[in-house]
């Protein structure tokens, strides 16, 4: 069962074709709830395998003195930090030590300068409202039972790893279960600080999976918690998103992304990217550039452009690795109770390994 390409979890019978659009509208585990045994999710990545691993543009030398720059700011960067709120005291478990300097690491440190493009008065800048926002409102620390209620449908959550050891944050709109913004921008955060605990050396990046099948205006979130959750990932998670590939987007959702595209920085827009799950991989053509914003539906012959945002499932993910639900081979259906249990044990782990780093670190300085 543990069998794979880098030793994530397999499902055991991975020899099932993946489902067709047509076949998965009626098999949604969170629709149809069908009869499974629970599979367990996969948090981790064994230490001992080797393969390809997302590496990351070196800086310029430009971007290098800027590096230098912000590192010897660092003491002036985490004096005078706030306390935290008091509506975030609600949420967070106030034993998880703060460990601001742990947090800003070199990979922190360039992840920020690349985001704000080596301008250094913009790069302190960031980082300093990210200190601040860390430090007021804990996002490390918030407890699995403050979010529990935007778990509970499966409509969002982290589980398993890409063809480059991403942590892939799976996104089912059609299951939203919730309508508080600040609640689902909360489970967000949750989301990507448990992606970020479980990438190996040489990862910085997650990748959504977004089903798009069930897509519709009357599933989808507010344009307000949106807003909120893009302004989050830019201001206090840049440089932590590969790609949002779009599974089988309908076909006003493809002619709104045509309309909209123009208009979306073209950095951002080369991370988006949709699947045509039914299509064999051939048929569909490679997107490394940016996205065409007159691109049409994928076409049923060979194509070899390389503007099209249309890519084969196999660019990013291996079937075996991805979610039946999602169009992959792995007969994983969310089950809240196994889910959450994991969730709770793996919040314990982080929360004892903060609190002996904490230790370690006071001996060492005493």
């Amino acid at each position: 069962m543990m069998r794979s390409l880098f030793g994530f979890g397999k499902p055991e019978d991975s020899s099932l074709a993946s489902p067709s659009a047509g076949e998965k509208a009626s098999n949604d585990s969170a629709v149809s709830q069908v009869s499974a045994p629970a599979v367990a999710p996969i948090f981790d990545i064994a230490h001992d395998t080797t393969g390809p691993v997302h590496e990351t543009k070196p800086l310029s030398d430009d971007e290098k003195r800027v590096f230098d720059q912000i590192k010897a700011d660092i003491p002036e960067l985490i004096k005078n930090l706030p306390a935290v709120e008091p509506e975030a005291q609600k949420y967070v478990d106030m034993e998880v030590p703060l460990d601001i300097e742990g947090w800003l690491s070199d990979e922190c440190i360039a992840r920020y300068v690349r985001a704000r493009k080596g301008v250094y008065e913009d790069t302190k800048r960031a980082l300093r409202k990210t200190i601040e926002w860390r430090a007021a409102t804990r996002p490390h620390a918030l407890r699995p039972d403050a979010v529990e209620i935007e778990s509970r449908t499966g409509k969002m959550y982290f589980n398993g790893f890409d063809k480059m050891a991403r942590p892939i944050i799976y996104m089912y709109n059609h299951r939203q279960n919730t309508k508080d913004a600040d609640s689902q921008i909360r489970w967000v955060v949750y989301t990507m600080e448990a992606s970020i605990r479980h990438m190996r050396p040489g990862v910085e990046k997650v990748i959504l999976a977004v089903d798009a099948t069930h897509w519709s205006f009357s599933n989808s979130v507010s344009i307000g918690t949106a807003r909120k959750f893009l302004d989050t990932l830019a201001n206090h998670y840049p440089e932590r998103l590969s790609h949002a590939i779009i599974f089988n987007p309908p076909k006003f959702f493809v002619a709104f992304y045509s309309l909209l595209s123009p208009f979306v920085d073209p950095a951002t827009r080369a991370k988006v990217a949709f699947v045509n799950p039914d299509a064999p991989a051939l048929e569909q053509p490679d997107a490394n550039a940016e996205a065409d914003a007159d691109t049409p539906a994928p076409p049923a012959v060979p194509v070899a452009a390389s503007n099209s945002p249309w890519i084969a499932l196999e660019k990013h993910f291996e079937r075996d690795q991805l979610e039946v639900d999602c169009y992959g081979n792995w007969r994983f259906q969310y089950s809240h109770e196994v889910f959450w249990e994991a969730v709770e044990a793996e919040f314990a782990q982080h929360k004892a390994g903060m609190l002996q780093s904490t230790t370690v670190a006071s001996a060492s300085s005493s």
